[in-house]
This record gives structure tokens, C-alpha cells and sequence, in this order.
């Protein structure tokens, strides 16, 4: 049996258990196989304030680097793995090219996002202040950069507010 040479391993999709990204990443590593958990930045809602925190990019997923099939049911049984993405039963590679891709974009495996999540137009919702718990659409910052223009429906009319941009989240992070 040989060992087999860096261009037949292929990287698989590894399923995790819920918030077990890093506890399967430790168990895999620690039997010795290449594995990739690739992180991002963010700031999330914590306690009614937003927070800068590190989460995995790719929540209940990391990449695993292996020959074709013959260490894979050591990978499936792992503490903190679920599953292999899978296909008609046939585990799924990921081409080396996204990996590489994902890589170039996350200096030291954290890709920071930014602190603007929003666009023109994009659904926000008001977390803080008077108008807490309505929604609203995305306009733009100030030029100070601390405060941002939005667009309430006031008496069925658009009307322009400007808050402090801490109070506003995308309607998705509810």
C-alpha cells in the first residue's frame, strides 16, 4: 500500500454536529488529517448591543483534506463530525481551486467583514432608539460615517431619518 502523493488528495465537505466546528476540527487534526476551518469577523446583536466576533464562515461545515475513500469512515465517526456532504451516496469534493479561493481572501484564516453590512436599499431593522422594532430600507451614511440616512413609511409617505448606525441591523439577523 502507498502512501498517497499530494495531488490525489481531494478536499471533502465535512458536516458537523451544531456549534461543533472547532471541537470536530480538534479531533480530526488530532488523528492526523488536513483540515481547513476558515473564519469571519463580524459584529453580531449580543445582549441588545452589536459586538465585534469570530464565527466560522461556513457555520456546521469545515474541509477535510484526504485520499479518495479509504480514511473517509474515520472521518464520518470523529467526535463533532455528522456527516460528509454527500451526492447519491458518493461524498462530494470540493475542487482545490475554492479552497485556494477562500484562502486569498482570509489572511490568517479570518476574513474581517464590513463594519457596513448594508447597501442602498438593502431591509433594515431599527434595534435601539425611538423607532426600535420598525423597519426600515437602507440609504446611506453621513459624511461623519456615525450616523445613517433611512427610510421610514411614515402616514404612507417614505420619510428620510437619520439615526446612529449601531441601532440598525439587516432584517435577516433577527
Amino acid at each position: 500500500m502507498s502512501t498517497p502523493t499530494r495531488s490525489t488528495l481531494a478536499w471533502y465537505c465535512v458536516q458537523t454536529k451544531p456549534a461543533k466546528e472547532n471541537y470536530a476540527l480538534f479531533h480530526l487534526e488530532r488523528q492526523g488529517f488536513e483540515c481547513y476551518l476558515p473564519f469571519i469577523r463580524c459584529k453580531r446583536l449580543y445582549r441588545g448591543k452589536k459586538q465585534w466576533t469570530t464565527i466560522p464562515m461556513f457555520q456546521r461545515y469545515l474541509f477535510v483534506r484526504q485520499d479518495d475513500d479509504e480514511h473517509l469512515p474515520k472521518v464520518r465517526s470523529t467526535r463533532g463530525v455528522a456527516n460528509l456532504v454527500s451526492f447519491n451516496n458518493v461524498p462530494a469534493t470540493v475542487p482545490a481551486e475554492v479552497i485556494s479561493e477562500i484562502r486569498n481572501r482570509c489572511p490568517d484564516d479570518v476574513l474581517v467583514q464590513d463594519e457596513e453590512p448594508w447597501k442602498d436599499g438593502d431591509q433594515v431593522k431599527i434595534i435601539d432608539g425611538p423607532y426600535q422594532g420598525l423597519n426600515a430600507i437602507f440609504g446611506r451614511k453621513t459624511s461623519a460615517g456615525e450616523r445613517v440616512i433611512i427610510l421610514l413609511e411614515m402616514m404612507e409617505q417614505l420619510v428620510k431619518v437619520e439615526i446612529n448606525r449601531e441601532q440598525i441591523i439587516k432584517s435577516d439577523e433577527d
